[in-house]
């Protein structure tokens, strides 16, 4: 996903003020960000360090997978976790770059007319 991505059809990221600007730009930095502190502190992609933080933070990840393909990576989350040094420092590039973040009350889909 890039700056030039668009949404279209049924893609409720159209919806989504995460993915319009300039909220947009800001995550696509965090990611990022954090896909370059996965591969060089862990061999890992972005993806694998976020389910490993949710994990690593207390909860069940829940792998949001539309086809089997999909799925491939999940191995890749286990027998290894998120140092204490690198978890303050997910939060830390996540307040330098999210200006004004997206919390849960944007967690549906729009009301249908």
């Amino acid at each position: 996903m890039d700056k030039e991505t668009k949404f279209e059809g049924d893609d409720l990221r159209q919806h989504d003020p995460k993915f319009k600007e300039p909220r947009f730009s800001q995550y696509l930095k965090a990611v990022s960000q954090l896909d370059k502190l996965a591969k060089e502190n862990y061999g890992k992609t972005v993806l694998e360090l976020a389910v490993r933080w949710v994990m690593d933070s207390g909860a069940i990840p829940l792998w949001g997978a539309r086809h089997p393909d999909q799925l491939a990576d999940i191995e890749n989350v286990f027998g290894w976790n998120i140092s204490d040094e690198d978890m303050l420092k997910i939060d830390e590039i996540v307040i330098e770059c999210i200006k004004e973040p997206v919390g849960p009350e944007f967690m549906a889909p729009p009301a249908r007319k």
